[in-house]
């Protein structure tokens, strides 16, 4: 999300207030409470309509200070954004999402002096631990936020502080690695105007996500189709115009870990899990991106991280692999909405050795690749195929084009879905294919009500129909204004679940087919952001 000279201004140009999450729960979510912003999330600045003669750099990514949930209108921020500054100035932005959740069980045999219902909080059900492939974001955890920038219109450093719990409010428990504290640390240097063309250098602690489905965010599922990046190191972004309405970009990046983890290291809750088995691990990576008109976007994009360390298992862990090449195609056609696709190739050698400076489908490094895709008896050597797209049209921009503003009546609808099939030398995973989709409308009928309502199937397996699952969410959206920087969600969610539907439960989280899922979930949420 960059708070960098694109802190508010997307690749696409467009003026957003920038929330990143980096650390990988709530905030994924939280696009499908923020679906009421049609008219930012549909309205498209002139560099975008077809046929404007302005043109703007291909969307390679996500750079760390986009928004990875559908990102707020524009508003007054804190102070003076640092890229249009000369002098040195502060610039604030900052997001809170927190939601009551309860899930309800018919208790099978209750005892006498229980009551027939059983109430969970947060609920028991499937499609909510992000780093497995069924995760949908339709129930969010709490997400709290903090951007800050200093700098000018040359150079720049950026602070990013979050937390995934409070310490307060009925937590229940202080989890210290939902305190995340400083998770984003860079500086950036906006070389454009020496060099007469786009050139962006970044250095520091930053997150970088490719295969983005969204027109301004990651997504429905908040996932990149492609590939995630976490590691501290360079990213260099490089803009040439080639005609009067064509675009290239060049992005190339690399990065390792600040340090491993420690061969004695006993994985916990507080150091959330980290694996001692796997070793230092780098990470290279470079995208290609051709834009014309800004209508049609196409790109590519190679990243492959690796480790080759001799101080895991006594020296002797063999060195892994995992690389991903993909290719994908944006058209944001003005009053016809937004569509994505995008195509995936995940080579995977010893993965079990790569530590999480890569993330495929949210899965972070080699162990959770192995773990939810390639299986424990696969050595770490697979593959994955992966395919995705998602269409977003508002209904009120396709019939009234610019002279819709936002501030009246709008329909949006969106379509989404993620499949990806597994290659592996473990029989039980080799096969297997995962297929996710969804589909969201939600009409705003006034300025402070929207209704909602949206529809997901997850199979985790294909050829088991047991293992599936379908959630059904209706719900009430208020808010203070057509474009206001807040909202009250109200939530209900009905699970169909498959007779061996899972949901993950425990520390970690682990699929439990023994734990009967709850069928019914409610929530009440409230946002803001500025």
């Amino acid at each position: 999300m960059p708070c960098e000279d694109k802190n508010r201004v997307t690749r696409m140009e467009l003026r957003k207030v920038s929330f990143m999450p980096r650390y990988v729960t709530p905030l994924l979510i939280a696009t499908s409470l923020l679906t009421t912003i049609s008219a930012n999330a549909e309205e498209q600045s002139p560099a975008q309509d077809q046929g404007s003669e302005e043109i703007g750099q291909p969307r390679l990514g996500q750079s760390p200070g986009e928004p990875q949930a559908r990102s707020a209108p524009p508003s007054i921020p804190f102070g003076q954004p640092p890229e249009l500054s000369k002098e040195n100035v502060l610039d604030f932005h900052g997001y809170v999402f927190m939601p009551m959740r309860v899930g309800i069980l018919n208790r099978a045999n209750p005892a006498p002096d229980q009551n027939s219902l059983a109430l969970h909080s947060p609920p028991v059900v499937p499609g909510t631990y992000v780093r497995a492939f069924d995760y949908t974001g339709v129930m969010p955890g709490p997400w709290v936020q903090l951007n800050f920038s200093y700098g000018n219109s040359t150079i720049s450093a950026t602070t990013i502080i979050a937390a995934s719990a409070t310490t307060d409010g009925g937590s229940g428990i202080y989890n210290l690695s939902d305190q995340l504290g400083v998770y984003d640390a860079f500086i950036t240097a906006n070389l454009s105007k020496p060099l007469k063309t786009p050139v962006t250098v970044r250095v520091g602690a930053m997150t970088g996500r490719y295969g983005v489905m969204g027109a301004y965010d990651a997504g429905r599922y908040g996932t990149p189709l492609l590939f995630r990046t976490n590691s501290v190191g360079e990213a260099i972004n490089v803009g040439f115009k080639l005609g009067s309405r064509t675009m290239l970009a060049i992005e190339q990046g690399i990065g390792g870990q600040l340090a491993r983890v420690p061969a004695n290291l006993t994985p916990a809750g507080w150091n959330d899990y980290a694996n001692p088995n796997t070793g230092a691990s780098f990470i290279n990576h470079i995208h290609l991106g051709l834009s014309h008109g800004g209508l049609v976007q196409l790109g590519l994009h190679y990243g492959t991280a690796f480790s080759q360390d001799d101080q895991t298992l006594g020296g002797k862990i063999p060195d892994g692999r995992i690389s991903v090449f993909g290719g994908d195609v944006r058209l944001t056609m003005g009053r016809f909405g937004h569509l994505y696709g995008g195509i995936g190739q995940t080579e995977a050698r010893n993965a079990g050795a790569v530590a999480g400076v890569i993330e495929v489908l949210n899965a972070r490094g080699g162990p959770e690749l192995v773990k939810y895709y390639l299986g424990p008896n696969s050595g770490g050597t697979g593959s994955l195929t992966t395919f995705g797209g998602q269409y977003d049209l508002s209904v009120s921009r396709a019939i009234y084009d610019k002279q819709f503003t936002g501030k009246s009546p709008d329909v949006i609808l969106s379509a989404f879905g993620i499949a990806t099939s597994v290659k592996s030398d473990d029989a039980v995973y080799n096969s297997k294919t995962k297929l996710k989709v969804g589909f969201e409308a939600t009409y705003t009928m006034a300025s402070w009500i929207a209704l909602s309502g949206r529809f997901d199937h997850v199979a985790p397996n294909t050829s088991d129909n047991a293992t599936a699952f379908n959630v059904i969410s209706p719900r009430i959206l208020l808010h203070t204004d057509w474009q206001s920087r807040d909202e009250f969600a109200l939530q209900y969610s009905y699970f169909q679940n498959g007779k061996h539907a899972a949901a993950y439960t425990g520390a970690p989280p682990t699929a439990d087919p023994a734990v009967t899922p709850d069928s019914h979930a409610f929530m009440i949420a409230g946002t803001f952001w500025w």
